[in-house]
């Protein structure tokens, strides 16, 4: 073979074999667009009951689409939205509540976070539960607030979505933290299990937190403490409810068995949000995954057996992303404009 002809032939091969890849590199996209997501999800500490539902929602995302790669990654309540809200993890799990607090900038939050946008309800509701040991000689905050009693309160970490509501409700009857010190009380900043353990040493009289219903910290709790609910002012809890973008409801006699009458509160359900610049295509699959999923995420925590067509667009006052509200509207769960 002359010089000149290899030298063409070998062009030849080089031509088709380049041409070959870029067909297949061409198709890869095309399978990857269209059936399958690659993205992240942050959510709750890892063991607790928040790992376990943002593993059910990618489980749900995986299920739909195969060969789909959802990572799970830890994170917390109050610091989830500001990770979307940067895209520096384009999904997660928060409050209704504390997402609406990073989208317009507001407390525990020093800036706003505009770019946050709403999927769906992932846990319906989530209650404020102010819980005192049985013992304690009031049964409404409104009448330790006038007797001004020395209450040992225990709440959350500061900025925590609890403690923000607890402040929010003294704050509503005016009164701070300071005043309860002043009465004689305490505060302190605890976690769950270790309040309980203190008011069964009485060393706590009363805690707050936004839970479940029924709580599984509370439940055992209840097993060595005599406990029971502290009533609040309605017109307290509308006020929080509007300042705070929660929504108000019942806890009703018989969720716990010290409970013998229903309990007004408010409530937050847990959402997942997205980045606003995640596209509208896969929002819309992810929605629609979530949503095909409801027998299967039930199965996978007590919780999710709370979520139905009624609630799942509930996601409070956060923008939904144009993806979510596309499929939402297609099923008739929003309204058309």
């Amino acid at each position: 073979m002359s010089q000149r002809n290899w030298t063409l032939s070998f062009i030849l091969i080089i031509s088709s074999l380049l041409l070959a890849g870029c067909m297949n590199k061409v198709g890869a996209v095309s399978v990857d667009t269209s059936d399958t997501i690659r993205t992240t999800i942050i959510g709750g500490r890892t063991g607790g009951a928040w790992s376990v539902f943002t593993e059910g929602i990618a489980e749900s995302v995986r299920r739909e689409h195969k060969g789909s790669l959802i990572t799970v990654e830890p994170g917390g309540i109050v610091e989830n939205p500001a990770s979307v809200g940067t895209n520096t993890v384009p999904y997660g799990i928060s409050y209704a509540m504390t997402a609406y607090a990073a989208f317009s900038g507001t407390e525990p939050y020093k800036e706003a976070y505009p770019d946050i946008r709403a999927i769906s309800v992932v846990i319906p509701a989530n209650y404020y539960q102010l819980i005192a040991r049985g013992d304690v000689e009031f049964d409404s905050l409104d009448e330790a607030i006038k007797k001004k009693a020395p209450i040992r309160l225990a709440v959350d970490q500061r900025g925590s979505a609890g403690e923000i509501m607890t402040r929010a409700i003294l704050r509503e009857y005016g009164v701070s933290y300071q005043d309860i010190d002043s009465w004689g009380g305490s505060v302190d900043h605890l976690s769950g299990s270790t309040t309980f353990e203190l008011m069964a040493d009485n060393r706590i009289d009363l805690t707050g937190d936004a839970v479940s219903v029924p709580s599984s910290d509370i439940l055992e709790a209840s097993t060595t403490n005599d406990l029971k609910f502290i009533s609040m002012n309605q017109n307290i809890l509308q006020a929080v409810a509007k300042k705070l973008g929660m929504e108000q409801g019942t806890i009703t006699s018989g969720s716990y068995d010290f409970l013998v009458q229903d309990v007004s509160t408010v409530y937050t359900p847990a959402i997942l949000i997205v980045h606003k610049d995640v596209p509208e295509e896969e929002v819309y699959r992810v929605t629609k995954a979530i949503y095909e999923n409801f027998e299967y995420l039930s199965t996978v925590h007590k919780e999710f057996k709370n979520l139905s067509e009624k609630n799942f667009s509930k996601v409070g006052k956060v923008p939904l992303h144009p993806g979510a509200e596309k499929f939402l509207k297609e099923k008739g769960l929003i309204p058309e404009f």
